[in-house]
């Protein structure tokens, strides 16, 4: 009787760790980066720079606050200064100049942020007056410092309900009907000033801003 040799089992293929199924070669992933370069923040190697200072300033006297009814006619951001708006912001220059060069720094710039209301554009002009040339870094015309919006034409009478309204239900919370709230502005204000913070340490950061009513 002739033995039957059993079939010997295949051995399972192999495979380099290079290599797919087929045999081609395969690329490896590049090594993951380190966590500084994913996230540059959490690097340590410098501070972040600063500004010297930040100067929040307010538009001077506008058409509006001698004369309500102009937002009924004009569109908010059209309105500009009175003669008094236009003295205010020469004012204000020359006392933001004494108090800058008053920090005892000779290398000093100053880099200007301004809403696009005619208001506050009069005012950057006003006060840029007191500042040469080589001393302003820059300026920007940025439309997320702009006053609160209150809505289009405003209705003197409707004006005066709504605000009542916010009254009772919470000055910071209540939005006005197509406009915003208070915390609308603080948000996008919050932002902003975290992005101004990385410009250039020694720099004089001012904002020329509109105001909430």
């Amino acid at each position: 009787m002739v033995p039957i040799a059993s079939p010997s089992l295949a051995a399972p293929p192999r495979f380099r760790c290079c290599e797919d199924t087929h045999g081609r070669r395969r690329h490896r992933p590049p090594p993951p980066l380190a966590a500084e370069a994913q996230f540059p923040e959490r690097s340590m190697a410098a501070p972040c720079p600063r500004p010297r200072r930040i100067i929040l300033v307010r538009h001077g006297q506008s058409e509006g606050n001698v004369d309500e009814s102009v937002y009924t006619r004009v569109p908010d951001p059209k309105i500009g200064l009175t003669p008094n708006g236009w003295r205010d912001a020469e004012e204000c220059g020359l006392r933001i100049r004494h108090l800058v060069a008053g920090d005892g720094a000779d290398d000093w710039k100053v880099y200007f942020y301004v809403s696009p209301y005619r208001r506050t554009l009069e005012t950057l002009r006003g006060l840029g007056k007191a500042f040469e040339r080589s001393r302003i870094a820059g300026v920007r015309e940025e439309p997320r410092v702009r006053e609160q919006d209150f809505g289009n034409f405003q209705d003197r009478e409707k004006m005066r309900i709504e605000k009542e309204i916010r009254r009772r239900y919470g000055r910071f919370f209540y939005r006005f009907p197509n406009g915003e709230s208070a915390a609308d502005v603080y948000d996008r204000i919050t932002v902003l000033l975290l992005q101004a913070l990385g410009k250039p340490s020694g720099q004089i950061l001012t904002l020329a801003l509109p105001t909430t009513r």
